[in-house]
């Protein structure tokens, strides 16, 4: 029954996404569109398939016990429809509505499993309980997202279709981590829909269009990963300032991120819960705490000062640029990231070498290296597991690596 069910909404859904309209005007034909669903489906039951294959109890990963939790919320939503409401909002951590940044048991720590639960608690009314079906619905739904991306490198860029789909599309970490039951791909469907709405709307002359959209996003960014929306915010407040003053972009970003450092290092002073250096300590902290992980690595505990931070801060772009090395490669599983991480470098440096015309960075252009360099500055700080790190720095390759395949004069490349 199972396997009948995922065959009819497999082939619904790759009927369906060539007759969407957002689909459709994305420039990619259907063929293409069904093709790179199928894919992101493909990977997605890989991915639940591993999962239920390691952590040496089958199915007692992470995805297989959000699964197991969203069974449960799934049967009150169908008998006490009320009380699944009601739910999301009580605080069954005993600590209330405070500890707002922390790590450990709190109403907004538990928020993120709380609205993913929540979320595959509704795929299964259709699915019947099923994780792989369930698959087809998330990657449908996740599927807006990088087509949302696609389309605005598509007006921003020239080049290749080829190497934009590639680039939006096909980075192994990014396709297989936000394929598969869990917050990353509906984190990644957030960031860019706020992207694609900022990029079309706001800096059009109808900025209330996709305001109630824009709204949603921003909400399930903030319970999904509420640190990503604290970077993307002043990133995105420098993308709209520089769009208005386009000769003073980089004075904009410049100055704007200066002032936010400040703030970083400073906040503590008007209020104590506004310590930001010993919140990101206490992240390192509490990733350091993690028993059990086969792949993390040894590190200094983080001095919650500007003096501790500049100290730390090759360490923690060496951790989330370069990691992982051929020395890490310690299972098959681990040698697609070492290998993702090699030819990335390997393009960065073709872009930087022999670029295709002249750069002229434009207040986008600029929004992606912001927030970009941020987000991964923010990850190499406070993660020191590398699968961990090859997961939460997947959803960026996106934002990135359209820019470096399409700058690349491949012509004279491969001549030489």
């Amino acid at each position: 029954m199972e396997i009948f069910l995922f065959a009819a909404y497999l082939l619904l859904f790759t009927w369906c996404i060539p007759k969407i309209r957002f689909f459709s005007n994305s420039g990619l034909s259907g063929f293409q569109l069904a093709v790179l669903f199928l894919l992101k489906v493909v990977a997605g039951v890989i991915y639940g398939w591993i999962n239920w294959r390691a952590g040496g109890i089958s199915g007692s990963t992470d995805t297989w016990m959000l699964h197991i939790e969203s069974l449960k919320e799934t049967k009150t939503l169908l008998t006490y429809p009320r009380q699944y409401l009601v739910s999301f909002f009580y605080d069954g951590s005993g600590t209330g509505f405070e500890n707002f940044f922390t790590s450990s048991a709190s109403y907004w720590n538990n928020l993120k499993n709380n609205t993913y639960i929540r979320i595959e608690s509704v795929f299964n009314c259709f699915s019947f309980g099923s994780y792989f079906v369930n698959v087809i619905f998330y990657s449908f739904c996740v599927f807006f997202g990088v087509v949302a991306l696609y389309r605005v490198m598509r007006h921003h860029l020239s080049g290749s279709q080829l190497l934009l789909i590639t680039g939006c599309f096909l980075a192994p970490s990014f396709l297989y981590w936000t394929s598969g039951l869990h917050k990353d791909g509906l984190t990644f469907l957030a960031l860019s829909t706020i992207i694609y709405i900022f990029y079309f709307r706001i800096t059009s002359k109808k900025p209330a269009q996709g305001f109630l959209l824009l709204l949603g996003a921003l909400l399930l960014l903030f319970a999904l990963r509420n640190h990503v929306l604290l970077v993307l915010l002043p990133a995105l407040l420098c993308w709209v300032l520089a769009r208005r003053l386009p000769a003073r972009r980089v004075l904009i970003f410049a100055g704007v991120y200066s002032l936010g450092l400040i703030f970083f290092f400073s906040a503590k002073y008007l209020h104590p819960a506004l310590d930001f250096p010993a919140i990101v300590a206490g992240k390192q902290g509490a990733f350091r705490a993690l028993t059990g992980g086969q792949s993390s690595l040894t590190v200094d505990p983080l001095q919650p000062d500007v003096t501790g931070f500049i100290r730390q801060l090759p360490q923690a772009a060496g951790i989330v640029l370069f990691r992982p090395l051929i020395t890490d490669i310690k299972k098959v599983l681990v040698f697609p990231a070492f290998l993702e991480v090699l030819l990335t470098w390997s393009c960065i440096l073709l872009f930087l070498i022999i670029p295709r015309q002249k750069r002229s960075f434009s207040p986008f252009s600029l929004f992606l290296l912001a927030f970009t360099v941020s987000a991964l500055l923010m990850i190499g700080y406070t993660v020191n597991n590398l699968g961990a790190v090859v997961r939460y720095r997947s959803i960026l390759f996106p934002l990135f690596l359209p820019v470096i395949l399409t700058g690349i004069r491949w012509e004279h490349f491969i001549k030489k």
